[in-house]
This record gives structure tokens, C-alpha cells and sequence, in this order.
């Protein structure tokens, strides 16, 4: 049971500091900072685009200002840079996950071991003692099946928490990169348009 309750305490401070520190659309994708970005891209102000990016620590600046380092690029070779740069900031907006993973995967397995456990021992006292007392018996086996029900207990809100924050991250990171894409296009459109201020690459 100890590497059970290891696991439980385990998973509880991971939840707990996800919920309250893990990653939210006001910090991955500050409203004000988009709101800003699309002003600065319809006045065509992209050098100021690149200041603002440089001056933010949002994911989301990060993956813009690569969009604006390499705008000069062909778009498929900037979308594969941005698809990179997401994954690179997915890993970390995906911290600890893999230990929530892990918990809700190994949790009924330490379970399981643990009722086995109890099962050989309930079934060498009855090869040694005899089966003399039903309900000695009986509550051995009920208290070697406590540790599987206590694994199951264990990982079932674990996995749930696990796919939440997953899928959550996941969506951050869709929306960042659907951002970027739309940055990428309004770039090569201005300039195509030769409007002033758009070198490119931009920002080196």
C-alpha cells in the first residue's frame, strides 16, 4: 500500500499545481497581446509587431516572432518552423504530464501486484493451518482485493486529469499555431504588396 499512497500524493501535487499554476488561455494566449498583434498588422506596423513579440514572454510571442524571423522563407518551410516551435512549446506547457501518465497506467498494476501478494499469503496459511475459520478466511481475501480496488481508486481520476490537461494543451497550441499562420499570410501579403516596412527576413 506504501507505493500506492506514494502514488496518490504524487498525483494530487501535480493536479493541484497544473490547476493552479499550469497553462490557461490568458497566459499562453494573452487577449491583450492578440489584440494588439492584429492591430500592428493592419496598420502594417511589423517592425513594432517584432518589438512587441521580443517584449512578451507568452508562448504565443515566441511562436510569432518565429513566423517574423523567417517571413522571407517560402510558407511551407515558415508553417514546418512553426509546427516545430509548438512542439517545443507544448513540451513545456505539457510539464509533468508524463508523470500523471505514468501514475494512472501504474497504479492498478501496484494493485493488482499487492492483491496477489495477499492472495499467496491467505492461501499458505490455509495450506498450513487449514481451512478452520470461513471468516478468517474470507477477510484475508477481502483485504488483499483492497489494494486493487485502492490502484483502480487511484489511477481512474488520474487518467481523467491527465486527458483534461492534455486536450487542453493541445487546444492551446492549435490556436497559437492557427495565429501564427494567419500572421504568416497577412506578411506575404504585404509583401506582395511591397508595402513599406516589410523586409524580409524581419527581425534578424
Amino acid at each position: 500500500m506504501l507505493p500506492l499512497l506514494l502514488c496518490s500524493l504524487i498525483a494530487l501535487a501535480v493536479v493541484v499545481e497544473r490547476l493552479l499554476w499550469g497553462p490557461s488561455r490568458k497566459r499562453v494566449i494573452p487577449k491583450a497581446l492578440e489584440d494588439e498583434m492584429r492591430r500592428l498588422m493592419a496598420a502594417g506596423k511589423y517592425d513594432e509587431l517584432i518589438g512587441l513579440c521580443r517584449g512578451d514572454k507568452s508562448p504565443l510571442a515566441r511562436i510569432i516572432l518565429a513566423v517574423c524571423r523567417n517571413a522571407g522563407r517560402p510558407r511551407s518551410e515558415v508553417l514546418d518552423i512553426v509546427q516545430v516551435t509548438g512542439k517545443r512549446e507544448a513540451l513545456e506547457l505539457q510539464r509533468y504530464l508524463s508523470i500523471l501518465g505514468t501514475i494512472a497506467a501504474i497504479s492498478p498494476l501496484l494493485g493488482l501486484l499487492g492483491t496477489v501478494f495477499g492472495m499467496i499469503e491467505t492461501f499458505t496459511v490455509i495450506e498450513s493451518a487449514g481451512v478452520g475459520n470461513a471468516g478468517a478466511l474470507a477477510g484475508g481475501i477481502s483485504e488483499a482485493l483492497l489494494t486493487t480496488a485502492a490502484g483502480l481508486t487511484i489511477a481512474i481520476p488520474t487518467l481523467v486529469f491527465y486527458r483534461y490537461f492534455l486536450q487542453k494543451t493541445r487546444k492551446l497550441v492549435v490556436e497559437m499555431e492557427t495565429l501564427a499562420a494567419e500572421v504568416l499570410d497577412t506578411l506575404v501579403l504585404a509583401e506582395r504588396s511591397q508595402v513599406t516596412g516589410v523586409v524580409a527576413p524581419l527581425g534578424r
